[in-house]
């Protein structure tokens, strides 16, 4: 890249070679300041000196008011506005070693969930078992064990998820600073687990997500 640029044309050339930043910025689905941290390394290398994330965010405003709202990803926003989201709260992980005098442990675990007809996930890496569970079962097994507290959302599409959907949703959760624990795809279902308190922003961003197409609709019929 070459030196001289300001840091709007620097900024204007990272968002316009990344699709996805493009449709973040369309579609208000990012937090600036997460993402002037994020592109801070490539601006300062394209202008040649050390920038101020302030400045960043300010291009990036001025950048987002001169977009329509478009889509980079059709078949990922489509199917998503069309998909059931379903909420668990108060979930907790255990992981459990795979030792003979755990596996009692983990049927007695996976008897009870079963019976319970609560949503419960089970991850095995041939080390551990990872159980995903409401936190008042995992306690009445693994009562000794300290459970974190983590919320779950599902999103369940009618059909087979789209290509793409899981590192889409990774990426645009790293754009407003959620790191997820977990992102699991299984059949045509995705589950997200995150920190508790990052759940209303995870179902806020999701829900900007399936509103586009009903924006963009909108816009169509306005021209």
């Amino acid at each position: 890249m070459s030196r001289g640029l300001s840091i709007q044309q620097a900024v204007r050339i990272i968002i316009e070679e990344n699709p996805l930043y493009v449709t973040l910025l369309s579609s208000g689905l990012v937090n600036l300041s997460a993402l002037a941290r994020n592109i801070k390394p490539l601006v300062d290398t394209m202008i040649g000196k050390d920038t101020k994330v302030f400045t960043i965010v300010k291009a990036l405003e001025r950048i987002s008011m001169n977009y329509k709202l478009v889509n980079e990803y059709p078949d990922i926003v489509k199917a998503l506005s069309m998909a059931e989201i379903i909420t668990y709260s108060g979930m907790g992980e255990v992981e459990i070693p795979l030792t003979e005098e755990n596996m009692d442990k983990v049927a007695k675990l996976r008897d009870l969930l079963t019976a319970a007809k609560v949503q419960f996930i089970i991850l095995n890496d041939g080390n551990k078992m990872h159980v995903i569970a409401p936190l008042m079962y995992i306690a009445s097994i693994c009562n000794q064990a300290k459970v974190e507290e983590y919320g779950m959302v599902r999103i369940m599409f009618a059909e087979k998820a789209p290509v793409g959907i899981v590192t889409f949703l990774v990426q645009v959760m790293k754009s407003n600073q959620i790191t997820a624990k977990h992102v699991l795809r299984y059949d045509n279902d995705i589950y997200i687990v995150v920190d508790r308190e990052k759940t209303p922003l995870l179902l806020d961003i999701i829900e900007k997500i399936r509103v586009t197409t009903t924006l963009q609709s909108i816009q169509l019929s306005k021209q």
